[in-house]
């Protein structure tokens, strides 16, 4: 449930509850995400208890939210290949929960937040190094 005021919008969130987000906090993504590109408005959250993850959550459907992470938490020498500006943007990457405990990262794909303009973009790296589904936790 999205509710707008001229400021700021509140949001409910199943495992945040009711958030007021602030216009300067919303991210812009032109193209949305791969499989979801019709959702253009996000928000980034952070959470304590879940540091270091991060959460992508939509404004159009709140209940759509992804758990993201930085690559460098994941492979210290990852290096996406491309001209990024660190300074400028930061790359995530989204973590998907599997069957039996397992966890992935798409490295493959990640999404750029450029902090200044406050807009986002999910971008295909054009390297087979990395993958859609690379494991980081599997409970064996």
């Amino acid at each position: 449930m999205v509710q707008s005021t001229q400021k700021s919008r509140k949001i409910s969130i199943t495992q945040f509850g009711e958030l007021t987000i602030e216009p300067k906090h919303v991210f812009m993504f032109p193209n949305g995400l791969l499989g979801f590109e019709e959702l253009r408005e996000f928000v980034l959250i952070s959470e304590e208890e879940t540091i270091p993850f991060k959460w992508l959550i939509s404004l159009e459907k709140p209940e759509i939210g992804f758990p993201l992470l930085s690559p460098w938490h994941i492979d210290l020498t990852y290096d996406p290949g491309l001209d990024f500006d660190l300074e400028r943007e930061v790359l995530m990457v989204v973590i998907t929960l599997k069957d039996r405990g397992m966890m992935t990262a798409n490295l493959k794909a990640p999404i750029v937040l450029d902090v200044h303009n406050q807009s986002g973009k999910q971008v295909i790296l054009p390297t087979d190094k990395y993958y859609t589904d690379y494991v980081i936790h599997s409970k064996n």
